[in-house]
């Protein structure tokens, strides 16, 4: 794309381009929106804005994109978190002074306003340092954009070209800020990693809660209700005098059906809280699962589990149960598959879960998009117990669900 994508011209000749390149701006916005959303992992986001500073270089025309982080409240010292940079222009250092190397540059932001340069010899007489340190660093013209938390000016964020300079409409520029207040959303997220992934700990364990809550509810009180009416129904259709035999079979349909809908409650209170994981452990409850999900589901499912330890703390088997049951769903739902391979393996102080379909194949792109709340669901439950979860495509068709999860040493040893 052309670095002069958002020049207005006078014939009208590039109104076109300007448009195609304002559509695939606004799809790149709502990307970077729905990826950094559901971002939590520092590592991670570091490496989605990197990339992000990519994609916007090469959509836009840019040459270098940086952010700066205030490592102090008065920004007299600013360290560089994030660089793009393939034109091999000078970098800058990792850190430095920044009052010092652009003293008017960081008043301007400190006031809220960002410094939109379009030609060095357009800076005020003030900045004539400022001047000097973006000519030294090969900068033409640069977009520097504050980012702001908590009502403080945290961060800074360049846009930059080497080789020729260039204008900055208002249209580009609110577009750059709203990627500004994207990225810095993402970098405050990073420093609450601790905090949110707690949070997320207590809302699955109060989650897990109100499951146990619900089918001890159903198991205890509906499904046996729908017993006791499909036996009640059954004896009343044998009490009819002989004259009503389409009231007797129709007795006979009604208790047929609410057997199966007492079986039906039966089985979702078991989803919503396998007992059985409590009673006989991970492997038979994954077991059981996946030999039901075969009896009652289109689906061939092969089990296997070898050197797991007898003893395995809660929150791990619960983890490994909730990702086979969720990757499975998700197998029947989405990937026409009419074979799914399921090993769990114990041993090296970890838990290893594969999980192998043969059905159209998986993107793993798919887990970053809001809607996939499954699959971030099976990763923050990995996560959290400082597990690593990977979706792969397999080369003969199909996808695999591998999961790493850590065992204390005692169980391992």
């Amino acid at each position: 794309m052309s670095a002069h994508a958002y020049a207005v011209t006078d014939d009208g000749s590039d109104l076109r381009a300007d448009l195609e390149a304002s559509l695939r701006l606004e799809e790149l916005l709502a990307d970077l929106a729905a990826r950094f959303m559901n971002r939590s992992g520092g590592a991670n986001v570091g490496a989605e804005i990197e990339r992000a500073q990519g994609m916007l270089c090469t959509l836009l025309g840019f040459d270098r994109s940086t952010i700066w982080h205030l490592a102090d409240p008065r920004g007299d010292a600013v360290q560089l978190l994030r660089i793009f940079q393939p034109s091999g222009a000078p970098e800058p250092p990792p850190r430095m002074d920044a009052r010092t190397h652009y003293p008017y540059i960081m008043s301007e932001l400190a006031a809220g306003r960002p410094v939109l340069v379009s030609r060095l010899a357009d800076l005020p007489p003030e900045a004539e340092r400022d001047r000097a340190a973006l000519r030294h660093y090969g900068a033409k013209s640069t977009a520097v954009l504050p980012l702001h938390a908590d009502g403080r000016l945290f961060a800074v964020m360049t846009f930059a070209t080497v080789y020729a300079e260039r204008d900055w409409p208002v249209s580009l520029v609110r577009r750059l800020e709203l990627v500004g207040q994207v990225f810095a959303s993402a970098l405050v997220r990073i420093d609450a990693d601790v905090a949110l992934q707690e949070v997320s700990g207590r809302l699955i364990n109060a989650q897990e809660k109100e499951r146990a809550r619900l089918a001890q509810e159903l198991h205890d009180g509906m499904s046996q209700q729908l017993a006791v009416l499909a036996v009640e129904l059954q004896l009343l259709s044998r009490r009819l005098p002989s004259t009503g035999v389409e009231t007797r079979a129709r007795l006979g349909e009604l208790s047929e059906k609410t057997k199966a809908l007492s079986s039906e409650v039966h089985r979702l209170a078991h989803a919503l809280h396998p007992a059985k994981l409590e009673r006989l452990g991970l492997v038979a409850a994954v077991g059981g699962f996946c030999r039901e999900l075969e009896a009652t589901e289109r689906l061939r499912v092969r089990f296997s589990a070898s050197d797991v330890p007898e003893r395995i703390p809660r929150d791990r088997s619960l983890a490994i149960y909730r990702v086979t049951q969720e990757a499975l769903w998700n197998v029947i739902r989405h990937s026409g598959a009419l074979c799914a391979m399921v090993t769990l393996t114990g041993g090296d102080a970890e838990l290893r879960l594969d999980i192998l379909d043969d059905g159209r194949g998986f993107d793993p792109a798919g887990i970053k998009a809001p809607t996939s709340l499954g699959l971030l669901g099976m990763r923050e439950r990995v996560v959290m117990l400082g597990g690593q979860i990977r979706w792969e495509p397999r080369a003969g068709g199909g996808t695999a669900v591998r999961v790493r999860m850590p065992l204390p040493v005692t169980l391992s040893a």
